[in-house]
């Protein structure tokens, strides 16, 4: 568990790989996985970025070009 003391800690929280590489991913009801038909909206918790997919590989696209960014940043 994660215990924080105050401002700092939040901040530093932020700035960690788990909060940059995170994801909330909604799947509409249209979504049936074992048709592979998935239908959602994805969006990047660090920079806010976010889009709708249509595609398991609209989907996976998303978080490749995401991670693929943040690592780059992350390099620099």
């Amino acid at each position: 568990m994660t215990y924080f003391t105050g401002p700092g800690d939040y901040r530093l929280t932020m700035e960690e790989w788990q909060h940059k590489a995170a994801f909330v991913i909604q799947f509409r009801s249209e979504t049936d996985v074992a048709a592979r038909r998935f239908e959602g909206r994805i969006e990047h918790i660090a920079s806010h970025e976010a889009t709708r997919f249509h595609s398991l590989d609209e989907l996976l696209g998303f978080i490749t070009r995401v991670l693929g960014e943040t690592r780059n940043t992350d390099e620099r």
